[in-house]
């Protein structure tokens, strides 16, 4: 063994070599445990409201098929078991197996299936739990590697670029192809969960600040991103998912999510470059986004799931609320420097997905167009309070506005 020096084996693991059909129904298999009926097509239907995918994807297709290109064993907490795929060259196989064997043994000291299920609202609380334990396995896999040369990942200059090179440079069509916003969102606990964990094996002795990681993961994708702020345990703002009053009687919530400064990072990469996405990403501070539908369209399915009438997602809101941090030591409007560049970077994205359409004015947005079935789409502001909203009735949106931006 001694792919994680930190850990000692407390009982033996069990593991399966797997073919590719067999390893694909396993993992539909464990998804179906982890996600209710129709929450995933509700997932993507948030994202495509964000404008992260394009509007006729089937993501959850989509999703399976990244994960049928990109598997090459998996753990699986609730039945403590271990695949690896028959397939692989038997060069990779002790590599990958070294990647697994960590999450059995993460699993068996921090039971890690706690954040490996799926929760309704704390995506980005999940992103950011999943980037300790790829980022340790990732981490540990490496120094597996790197043994026999009597090197360790803690001493590489430039880890995370080199595992991301190898990531792209595999011969992964889907992933290439795929939209920007899953291949990222898909990689960042691996690249970004890596070089937290390099961090954490560089600060201290071994590996026992990766474990007190892996004990008390990071709350956010923040934290994850920023070296201080994790140090800080700075907490996300909690930011309420309701439905405005003024859409109340009509609309229900269907689905709500945390997006994070991922999340915030990913909205913004269409419409600008990444060093100017990353700089309006990095106020976040807290944030909510709700998918509402009509009320009746919705009827709740086994397991906590639910089914949707046909025409529901035709006719649905997205309203995402964003709160920024203050800006340290500034006061009166200063303070809010990081909501005015989060909005601006906003009404970018807005102009880029909706600026051929007309303009429409709404009593306290900065910018709203109008997207056709007297429905708008616009960003407002108010202190360090950010909506992004998509498709809002026109006839309450300047109430939705008013309401979303109160403290």
């Amino acid at each position: 063994h001694g792919s994680h020096p930190g850990l000692s084996l407390q009982h033996e693991v069990r593991r399966g070599v797997m073919d590719r059909d067999a390893i694909v129904s396993r993992l539909r298999e464990k998804t179906a445990r982890e996600y209710p009926p129709g929450e995933i097509l509700l997932e993507g239907e948030l994202y495509k409201r964000l404008g992260l995918l394009p509007e006729a994807m089937d993501y959850e297709r989509t999703m399976f098929d990244l994960l049928e290109e990109q598997v090459a064993g998996f753990y699986d907490p609730d039945e403590q078991t271990l695949y690896i795929a028959g397939w692989l060259p038997s060069a990779a196989q002790p590599v990958t197996m070294a990647h697994e064997i960590t999450h059995a043994l993460q699993d068996q000291h921090f039971q890690i299936g706690r954040y490996t299920h799926h929760v309704r609202g704390r995506g980005d609380a999940q992103t950011a739990a999943m980037a300790v334990i790829e980022g340790d396995a990732t981490a540990s896999m490496l120094d597996f590697m790197l043994a026999p040369m009597g090197r360790r990942t803690r001493d590489m200059p430039d880890v995370t670029a080199m595992v991301a090179s190898q990531l792209q440079g595999a011969d992964q069509m889907r992933l290439r192809e795929a939209p920007r916003a899953l291949r990222e969102s898909l990689l960042f606990p691996y690249l970004a969960g890596l070089g937290m964990c390099v961090r954490a094996l560089r600060a201290g002795e071994g590996y026992s600040r990766v474990d007190a990681l892996l004990a008390t993961p990071p709350q956010s994708t923040e934290q994850v991103l920023h070296e201080a702020k994790l140090a800080a345990r700075e907490a996300p703002v909690m930011v309420p998912s309701r439905v405005p009053p003024a859409l109340a009687g009509e609309y229900e919530v269907a689905y709500h999510d945390v997006m994070g400064e991922l999340g915030s990072r990913l909205f913004f990469y269409s419409a600008m470059p990444d060093a100017r996405a990353h700089s309006a990403a990095q106020g976040w501070g807290g944030d909510h986004a709700v998918l509402l539908v009509p009320r009746g369209t919705m009827t709740s399915a086994g397991d906590a799931g639910v089914n949707l009438a046909g025409d529901a997602l035709t006719r649905d809101v997205m309203l995402w609320t964003v709160v920024l941090d203050p800006v340290e030591g500034a006061r009166g409007a200063a303070a809010d420097r990081e909501a005015v560049d989060f909005a601006e970077a906003a009404v970018s994205v807005l102009m880029w997905r909706h600026g051929a359409r007309p303009a429409a004015a709404v009593a306290g947005a900065m910018a709203a167009r109008d997207v056709g079935g007297g429905r708008v789409s616009l960003v407002a502001r108010s202190g360090r309070r950010v909506l992004v909203a998509d498709r809002v009735p026109r006839a309450s949106a300047a109430a939705v506005v008013r309401s979303a931006l109160a403290e």
